[in-house]
């Protein structure tokens, strides 16, 4: 049956228009109104191209961050986006409107709403994507044609007005979709699909206009403010919360001998498990349908923080900073009594990969910082480029239940019993000790990592900020959630000194793993030292050069200090211009100079 869902969706492609930066252009089919959109098969076959839009997963897993980084840096870590440069495409809108418009032609009226439910869903979706990166921007629910003018040199319209507009697309979708479809539910978009992503809209219009400082905006008689999004946003998730979703709890693959691995496992699984996950994108060898995610984040030698890292709490719940000298713990000391999430995202000593039996050891070109990031990374036959077939959970249940957390407390209304419904669910599933109740102590390390949180239950803030840290990594969430909170600049190495990995007490022979066993090798100069064990791979005999060095609190050790890569970036963070990203200078110039550039970029490009 999912077979022929995507074989029926492939076809579709056909009777689609390309429309690459055009509203305008009109179906390169003969299936035209006239003929098409009669039967509820044609809606399936219309709408099921939707499902194309949602991201791939190599892209999720392959946003860099404060949190990972990579070989390559960002345009957004680098400071280089341009208008030039940049594009967009509006025909998944223009799909979407004209199914909107011809829809009526079917006499089914119970087919119509369903599939107008995952239209709604989808439009939604489209200016999510959109206004997120490029706030202020012209919304249109209908076609345009060739000869409307006004229409095709329309202004931007505010981003409260968009965000308005995908709250009133989702409350549609969520009407008209049903609970489940009768088959492969986990890969249609469902009544809990569209409340989820509202949830996740509503969060982000609600914090970003808290921290950034929007000015309230009146949208048909509601004052957009955000307590107006955060109230919608714990609304959303609440009601999720109440259709029986649950955290992935199970053990079944046996990855670590002796020890229970329901996350790492989560991220692993081939058919993606249907309680926690709400949306999911399907990849099946057999059908050709495939991802890289495994090859491209070892290709780039995905590498986590120290930084990151330093979120994970112990497994009793107290903080890693409460440990005596835990600035200056080693790759083995750095796992031991920890969170269990962090041996199962980052590879700690003993790790074995999927259907392997012995150990994996720590192989530097796979890591910059000592770090590897292993969240996705599952059978050894997954290794090459377009070889997973894992599925990618889109939308899942731990995302909502951070999400009502969050505005709960953001809105300082925050409870035990809210505690205990979502933070300490997490908890229990990764094996943490639970909250118990809301938090009044600030932690000052997440105070110093989050400077601009702010609010009546700060305390609470920042543990949901550690935890959505820690739950979320490598989920396409972290770039975002910094824009939100305005705390954008640790995107860049610069305002860190680099971005830190382990710490070494010295240079020269290094036994990471706690096995007595050399593992690796670091020195400097031009030359290679003699005398270095042959147990070493030659991958981890490491000379520390530009690029590569050791620093203590960010200035540069000859001797000790964390494995640093990019201390000598300058590029700084412009808190005026680099929340958003540049309008396509192609569409300025298209519309007349109607469409306004962001400010920041209208002196650099014209």
């Amino acid at each position: 049956m999912e077979k022929t869902r995507y074989i029926i969706a492939a076809a579709a492609v056909l009777l689609l228009t390309s429309c690459e930066g055009f509203l305008t252009k009109e179906p390169e089919t003969q299936l035209t109104s006239a003929s098409y959109f009669s039967t509820p098969t044609h809606l399936e076959l219309w709408t099921n191209n939707f499902y194309y839009a949602m991201p791939d997963q190599d892209d999720a897993a392959t946003q860099w961050a404060d949190d990972v980084f990579a070989k390559v840096r960002s345009t957004l870590q680098q400071g280089t986006r341009s208008a030039s440069s940049e594009s967009w495409s509006w025909s998944n809108l223009r799909n979407i409107n004209y199914f909107f418009e011809n829809e009526y032609r079917c006499s089914d009226a119970a087919a119509r709403r369903k599939y107008e439910g995952v239209a709604h869903f989808f439009r939604a979706h489209f200016y999510w994507l959109n206004y997120r990166k490029y706030g202020d921007m012209p919304y249109y629910d209908y076609v345009i044609s060739s000869d409307d003018i006004g229409s095709l040199r329309k202004p931007r319209d505010s981003r409260g007005y968009i965000a308005y507009k995908i709250m009133q697309d989702l409350d549609s979708a969520a009407a008209k979709l049903p609970e489940k479809w009768p088959a492969q539910p986990v890969y249609h978009v469902s009544k809990a699909a569209a409340l989820a992503l509202k949830s996740r809209v509503a969060l982000f219009e609600g914090t970003f206009r808290k921290y950034h400082g929007v000015p309230d905006e009146v949208v048909d008689g509601e004052t957009l403010s955000p307590e107006w999004f955060l109230t919608r946003a714990a609304e959303a998730a609440h009601e999720v919360m109440g259709k029986g979703y649950s955290l992935y709890d199970r053990n079944d693959k046996g990855l670590v001998a002796g020890d229970r691995t329901p996350y790492r496992e989560y991220f692993t699984l081939g058919t993606t498990d249907a309680c926690e996950t709400i949306l999911a994108k399907r990849y099946e060898t057999s059908m050709n349908i495939t991802h890289s995610v495994q090859f491209n984040m070892s290709n780039a030698q995905a590498s986590a923080t120290r930084r990151f890292v330093n979120h994970y709490l112990m497994a009793d719940g107290t903080t890693f900073q409460s440990l005596p000298d835990w600035e200056t713990k080693s790759y083995f000391e750095q796992f031991q009594g920890r969170d269990p999430r962090l041996a199962q995202t980052i590879q700690a000593p003993g790790y074995v990969q999927e259907a392997d039996t012995l150990v994996s050891p720590l192989l530097f070109t796979k890591t910059l910082s000592g770090y590897r990031i292993i969240k996705y990374v599952s059978s050894s036959s997954h290794d090459q480029g377009a070889k997973s077939e894992t599925d990618y959970p889109y939308i899942r249940y731990a995302e909502v239940l951070l999400n009502y957390a969050e505005a709960k407390a953001e809105l300082g209304t925050l409870t035990t019993e809210d505690v205990n419904e979502t933070i300490d669910l997490i908890r229990e599933r990764a094996g943490v000790a639970p909250l118990s109740s809301v938090p009044s102590v600030v932690d000052p390390l997440m105070k110093e990592y989050y400077p601009n949180a702010s609010g009546s239950q700060l305390a609470a803030i920042l543990e949901i900020r550690r935890e959505r840290t820690v739950e979320l990594v490598c989920e396409n969430f972290r770039i975002w959630d910094l824009i939100r909170w305005k705390e954008g600049k640790w995107i860049c190495p610069a305002y860190t000194g680099g971005f830190s990995g382990i710490y070494l007490a010295e240079l020269g022979e290094q036994e990471l793993d706690g096995d007595e066993t050399p593992d690796a090798y670091f020195y400097r100069g031009a030359n290679r030292p003699s005398g270095i064990s042959k147990k070493i791979p030659q991958e981890n005999v490491i000379r520390l050069g530009t690029n590569t060095v050791l620093t203590v609190k960010g200035v540069q050790n000859k001797e000790k200090g964390y494995l640093t890569t990019y201390n000598s970036e300058k590029y700084k963070w412009d808190e005026e211009k680099d929340y958003l990203w540049p309008i396509p200078l192609s569409q300025i110039q298209e519309t007349g100079g109607a469409l306004s550039q962001n400010p920041g970029y209208e002196d650099i490009e014209r």
